[in-house]
């Protein structure tokens, strides 16, 4: 029987966010492997992949730099080339595609729909819940804890608990929030054993080469030398235990993680 594909109608702030810039989240599961000539190499991930999107107005130059000394993070900016497909929105199809349960964590006047009953979060442009599907009674949902893109994270966590997601999806609109939000989860992913993708796309223009960063459970510190938005997305949907060489989205970024097992 063939899967219902996830669905989104953008309003005209996302439309136009999304052709600029993107902590993502995922099961990690026992097929959390890639395949190199003979070689099989396992890497250590999370239970709970997060992926995030950063858009809004380019932050300084320090991403990723600015954050190489936080434990368990590695990252690189993208190589300027011309990107067919949006990142966010292609791995998000393919987890629901995949079965996954999600949390999805959008920006209002975007609408979601997928095969089953997901949690989906549309947020203002003060990153408040404006809209919560299905309906939660929950103190979760009380403005302070969302606000601040960092306290929201601690939020995001406590959400996760209650509904466990497979995988966490996340926007926000702020990206100078971005080192703060990427110390949080290299401080506290492993401990609650996620794994997040977090990344700002490049501009179409080629003005800005955007950047990725991995951080949290099997990650290892480092600059990550050529990686790309296809090589991005392929690494998301690699320790989300999804197929990621169907389409062509490059390669995992294997040097990011630590291998448990060669065959």
């Amino acid at each position: 029987m063939l899967k219902q594909s996830a669905r989104f109608h953008a309003g005209h702030f996302f439309r136009t966010v999304m052709l600029s810039l993107t902590l993502w989240a995922a099961a990690g599961c026992d097929d959390n492997m890639t395949t190199r000539g003979n070689a099989r190499e396992l890497t250590e991930t999370g239970e709970l992949t997060v992926l995030i999107q950063f858009a809004g107005t380019p932050f300084g130059n320090s991403m990723p730099e600015a954050v190489a000394d936080f434990p368990s993070t590695a990252g690189g900016r993208f190589h300027a080339a011309q990107v067919d497909f949006d990142c966010f929105h292609t791995i998000i199809e393919a987890a629901d595609n995949a079965g996954k349960l999600l949390m999805v964590i959008i920006p209002e006047g975007e609408q979601f729909s997928g095969s089953r009953d997901h949690l989906v979060i549309c947020i203002d442009s003060r990153g408040i819940p404006a809209e919560v599907s299905p309906f939660l009674n929950s103190d979760l949902f009380t403005d302070s804890l969302w606000e601040d893109p960092v306290v929201r994270q601690q939020t995001i966590l406590d959400l996760v608990a209650f509904f466990k997601p497979d995988m966490v999806f996340q926007f926000i609109q702020k990206q100078r929030s971005s080192p703060g939000v990427t110390q949080f989860w290299s401080e506290h992913g492993t401990e609650n054993n996620t794994t997040v993708a977090i990344y700002a796309s490049p501009a179409e223009d080629g003005s800005y080469r955007g950047w990725g960063i991995f951080t949290g459970k099997g990650i290892r510190n480092g600059l990550l030398e050529g990686l790309d938005v296809p090589g991005f997305t392929a690494t998301v949907k690699m320790i989300s235990g999804m197929d990621w060489n169907n389409n062509g989205h490059g390669y995992p970024a294997m040097q990011a993680f630590y291998a448990t097992e060669t065959e």
